[in-house]
């Protein structure tokens, strides 16, 4: 199960890089990172279909995050449904000791 749960964390791991990398190269409005990169070479590089291709696989990686992230979270779980709070015990309210009072002092004469 161990081995299941590191292959599952690696996993998480190269999808995260890959999601933020295809998200990276989509083609903002504004330019972003596309347009650091020479305005037009992603299409230059990868077909003029680059835009299809792009969401496609950020609609087919999310969906590998999401359910792998749901995975992981079942298998790592603890399970219980016991408290957080449960065998925590508090002490009864204790009593200050009472101190005697500061005796006033008598007030100057004028």
């Amino acid at each position: 199960m161990n081995v299941l749960i590191s292959f599952l964390y690696v996993l998480e791991g190269v999808v995260c890089l890959l999601l933020g990398g295809i998200v990276l190269l989509q083609k903002p409005k504004d330019g972003g990172m596309n347009a650091m990169m020479g305005g037009g070479m992603g299409e230059a590089l990868f077909g003029a279909q680059v835009g299809n291709v792009l969401v496609k696989g950020t609609i087919i990686l999310g969906t590998v995050f999401l359910l792998n992230t749901l995975l992981l979270s079942k298998l790592t779980s603890h399970g219980g449904s016991g408290s957080v709070m449960e065998g925590v015990t508090t002490p009864p309210p204790q009593s200050a000791p009472s101190l005697p009072l500061p005796q006033p002092t008598g007030m100057p004469s004028e």
